[in-house]
């Protein structure tokens, strides 16, 4: 019996179900309003981006058309300074932006909760002191002034920044201010009763962290994966649009930063850098719809309720109850 006991408090559970916190969060997100539209924005985004990856109505690399066409039905969003079609170089180049700012939002969350939550359990600690050292220096150097400096002495290498280049230097410095909130969260949470006890009959770390630490704070972990994604997409729009990185890739940052070297803006041909910028922003501004949800969930103060859909609810419950009673 007693081996049995011990072996189920190592244990820890992280199976996703209906009434599990995982669940819960998706569906509380779900229900807002705003975070639906935000949804809907980034998966139209997705989807159109996937498009480009399979076909484009011409090579986005092609210099044979004429240069600075207006729309047109050939030519949707007309052609740049240098014979693109700008249509195509929209479907290209956004897979790459959205990848990126993905991968950046996983790898720097889950840095985040790595260096946070351990720091958080070791209060006090030498452990502790060392995270909180490294999570202040990144706090205090921006990532995008490293990034500069990466792209300036490899430029003087005559090498450009690519795509893994990229995403790992903005995941590497994106992942701080996540971790000094996590760790402030798990110092509240470990004066909590049930953290106590569970020190008390020996659960393992592993355990308290993946069944009691991250399902409390899913929110935050959650707001923080879109909060370094749109970090993540900033940042290598940046890139881009400063030439840090190699400009043979068709992206949204290299076709505005084609469009500042062709002075656009001053020549009124509005379709070349527009429809890029557009993009960039309905991305993030998707995120921060999503965001608006997530808070709302974790702040019951900023929830905002359909009404009409609950008291439907609530006749509902009202009725099956009155034909249970009969």
């Amino acid at each position: 019996m007693y081996k049995m006991a011990s072996r189920k408090l190592y244990t820890f559970n992280l199976k996703i179900d209906k009434y599990g916190p995982v669940y819960n969060l998706i569906r509380g997100v779900w229900e807002q309003r705003v975070s639906r539209v935000g949804f809907y924005i980034l998966l139209g985004i997705i989807v159109f981006s996937l498009i480009g990856v399979f076909y484009t109505p011409y090579n986005p690399s092609a210099t044979n058309f004429p240069r600075d066409l207006p729309p047109s039905p050939q030519h949707l969003l007309g052609t740049d300074d240098y014979g693109h079609d700008i249509f195509s170089q929209l479907l290209v180049g956004g897979f790459p932006v959205i990848g990126v700012g993905f991968a950046v939002g996983l790898i720097g969350t889950l840095i985040a909760i790595l260096i946070g939550v351990t720091a958080g359990l070791y209060a006090e600690t030498i452990i502790d002191r060392i995270l909180s050292a490294i999570t202040q220096i990144f706090l205090i150097i921006p990532g995008i002034l490293i990034i500069e400096l990466i792209g300036a002495y490899l430029g003087a290498l005559q090498f450009k920044l690519g795509y893994i280049t990229i995403l790992l230097t903005l995941s590497l410095t994106g992942w701080a201010w996540g971790a000094r909130v996590l760790r402030s969260l798990v110092l509240s949470l470990r004066r909590r009763e049930y953290i106590l006890s569970s020190d008390l009959i020996g659960e393992s770390k592993l355990s308290v962290i993946f069944n009691q630490i991250i399902p409390n704070n899913l929110p935050f972990i959650a707001s923080n994966f879109f909060f370094t994604a749109i970090y993540g997409i900033a940042g290598f729009t940046f890139i881009y649009y400063f030439g840090l990185g190699s400009l043979t890739q068709v992206n949204w940052g290299t076709m505005l930063y084609w469009s500042l070297g062709g002075e656009a803006y001053l020549r009124g041909l509005w379709w070349w850098y527009i429809p890029p910028g557009l993009m960039i922003g309905l991305v993030a501004f998707s995120f921060a719809l999503i965001n608006i949800g997530i808070d709302r969930v974790a702040n019951p103060r900023l929830r905002i309720w359909d009404v009409k859909k609950y008291m439907k609810k609530i006749e509902k419950t009202k009725e099956k109850e009155e034909v249970m009673t009969r």
